[in-house]
């Protein structure tokens, strides 16, 4: 095993040469567990060598040139991709639904292409874009935005508004994202407005279900929002650690690795 500094100089200089590279790619390539990965890369974003983004890093000096959250969106592409096709057995025809937002829960769009008759409710405006583009093709679904305060980068809508249209509805399936998950402390994140967006869509929901990449898990953000306990089921990709995904397992919670 590399003597941890020198692995974190090899892991520095291997994002400075790719600009962006996932948890997922370092962890294979120094042959270390994801939880190691994010340690590393926790001394090198305190040094100020890399910054940290969700799923992985990018090198420091890309930051002016190329936009933080377009790296994110490339993270864990195809594994976002299969996590959406999972869920997407999950929906029958006749469902009402919440698609929240974020990369994840956006790819579970296209695979709505062959259901029915479904009510979906989303925070998402780059989502909604998305389901006006199914009922252009004759989809016969129900589609409502929840309006609010539009955030520039994510494109989701927060504030009261929003925070009240999701208090006035009841659906059977409430699809969520994740910024980070810790088994202690559960679901977090950056802000209260989207604490607050957030907890009133698991509220409306009968079941509850995650869709995230297990680059999320074994992290906290600013502001705890929920337990996982709250959550019916997970899916998430394979390269969950066995540990983390047992403990999961322990709190009574569906775990589904694709």
């Amino acid at each position: 095993m590399k003597i941890p500094e020198k692995r974190r100089i090899e892991i520095r200089n291997l994002i400075q040469q790719e600009k962006s590279v996932s948890v997922e790619k370092i962890a294979k390539l120094f042959d270390i567990s994801p939880i190691t990965v994010r340690r590393d890369l926790e001394k090198l974003h305190e040094r100020g060598l890399i910054s940290k983004v969700h799923g992985g890093a990018i090198y420091k000096d890309a930051l002016a040139s190329e936009p933080v959250f377009m790296n994110r969106i490339n993270l864990f592409k195809e594994e976002k991709n299969r996590i959406a096709l999972e869920a997407a057995k999950r929906i029958n025809d006749g469902d009402s639904i919440i698609i929240e937002s974020g990369r994840t829960c956006q790819s579970l769009v296209k695979y709505l292409v062959n259901k029915n008759s479904l009510k979906i409710a989303t925070a998402g405006f780059s989502i909604a874009i998305e389901l006006l583009n199914l009922l252009n093709m004759g989809k016969d679904f129900e589609i409502s935005i929840c309006g609010g305060i539009l955030r520039a980068g994510s494109s989701i809508y927060v504030g009261p508004h929003a925070v009240n249209f999701f208090n006035s509805i009841n659906v059977d399936k409430s699809f969520i994202g994740a910024v980070a998950i810790s088994i202690k402390k559960g679901l977090s994140t950056a802000t209260q407005f989207d604490a607050e967006l957030s907890r009133a869509i698991v509220d409306s929901g009968r079941e509850i279900i995650l869709l995230t990449d297990s680059s999320k898990f074994g992290t906290e953000s600013y502001i705890n929002f929920m337990p996982l306990t709250d959550i019916d089921e997970i899916i998430t990709d394979n390269n969950l650690d066995k540990e983390y995904a047992a403990k999961i397992k322990e709190l009574g919670i569906k775990l589904t690795l694709v």
